[in-house]
């Protein structure tokens, strides 16, 4: 690709990092650029993710796009930035992906969501949609889908390791919680160690990149909506399959949202990221404001 592409490239991811989204006539009248070629530039971004379309109008005179940076493209940008861009990704390896369900699918089976009938893999699929949908990595998307089996079912990290790769072995060992405090544990002894375990869960965010965040994120909301639509079916009985009490919810769901934009490594910030933003509405919602 020719240099000047690449530089138009950057320069508009980097006006999109700032203003958040922008039209692509703004874009054009920004940087002197032929509307056409903005256009194909923001195509391409947005085929490999790095831009997502909030309006994609085809007009009498045009093509009216709003775009808006995605997390895998701030990631991107940043690689760019460095010098140590690999190239643009051409999407996701959906067979690794693929593999990766087979593997959550049978590591859950015959477990269900607490106090349901639901079968357990319909909460790692909800974070691997999220996760997808905020542009993260293929690598970030398979740990999306297996980020609870180290937790709660008898797969290790090695095998996880052997069948996925290192990255995706730490990135889900970072999203458990200690296999000592909750594998083969019983209810009542994951009642006891309830607020030592978010508490090392939330120290554990602190401490994080952006994408290990990401994907707390993302396993986070979908336990919000989940809960915030069992909420409008059966009101305050929702908390009675708790291992902890309606306040102490709010105070962890409070304290991980916070946790999640605290400062951290250089461009760990995930607070533009439209999973964060709708967890934070999802928690006034149910907690109020």
């Amino acid at each position: 690709m020719p240099q000047s592409r690449l530089d138009n490239e950057r320069r508009i991811l980097e006006f999109l990092e700032k203003k958040q989204s922008a039209t692509n006539t703004a874009i054009a009248k920004e940087f002197a650029l032929d509307e056409k070629e903005v256009n194909e530039i923001l195509h391409e971004l947005q085929k490999n993710w790095l831009v997502q379309f909030q309006q994609d109008l085809h007009l009498s005179r045009g093509e009216l796009i709003m775009a808006k940076i995605t997390v895998k493209g701030t990631t991107e940008l940043l690689s760019m930035k460095s010098g140590t861009r690999s190239g643009v990704s051409t999407g996701y390896d959906l067979a690794r992906i693929s593999r990766a369900i087979d593997f959550a699918v049978e590591a859950h089976k015959n477990q269900y969501r607490k106090g349901t009938k639901v079968p357990y893999l319909v909460h790692p699929l909800d974070v691997l949609s999220i996760l997808l949908k905020s542009g993260a990595s293929g690598d970030l998307a398979i740990a999306g889908v297996l980020h609870d089996v180290l937790e709660d079912t008898p797969r290790t990290k090695k095998e996880v390791q052997r069948n996925f790769g290192n990255g995706i072995g730490e990135q889900v060992e970072g999203a458990s919680e200690s296999e000592e405090m909750t594998r083969g544990v019983s209810n009542e002894e994951k009642k006891r160690t309830w607020k030592l375990r978010k508490t090392q869960k939330i120290e554990k965010v602190m401490a994080s990149g952006r994408d290990l965040r990401l994907l707390i994120c993302a396993d986070m909301l979908a336990n919000i909506r989940d809960l915030l639509e069992n909420q409008h079916s059966v009101g305050d009985r929702v908390w009675e399959k708790f291992n902890a009490t309606r306040d102490d919810e709010e105070w962890y769901y409070r304290k991980i949202a916070s946790a999640l934009v605290s400062p951290g490594e250089e461009g760990s910030d995930i607070s533009g990221a439209s999973a964060y933003r709708e967890l934070v509405r999802c928690i006034e919602q149910v907690f109020g404001q």
